[in-house]
């Protein structure tokens, strides 16, 4: 019998925060490691327990429903394009940038 391993492959994610993100969590950019095949909601997810309350709150409205005023793109397109928080990530190495857009008038 031939015992077959699997080995999880990583996924580097690098997160480039915008607008008044920076402040609130004391850095502009990181690293996260995610398995491959990752979607935005599981970086969210790793994201919201790294940073608390501080990030979940601007970011999403109720639990799995993003802020409306949250722009979030991947490899410089929105999410919104692709499926939301279930976007896959990619496989390799991948770029999020996450701005919130400020209302006025």
């Amino acid at each position: 019998m031939t015992t077959r391993t699997t080995e999880q492959r990583i996924l580097t994610v690098k997160v480039t925060f915008m607008g008044e993100m920076p402040s609130i969590l004391g850095q502009r950019g990181l690293e996260v490691a995610l398995p491959e095949g990752a979607t935005v909601g599981e970086l969210f997810e790793s994201l919201s327990t790294t940073y608390g309350e501080n990030f979940s709150s601007r970011v999403f409205c109720r639990p799995g429903e993003l802020r409306h005023t949250m722009l979030v793109f991947v490899d410089g397109e929105d999410i919104k394009r692709r499926g939301g928080l279930a976007a896959k990530l990619g496989d390799s190495e991948v770029e999020v940038i996450m701005l919130p857009m400020f209302g006025g008038g």
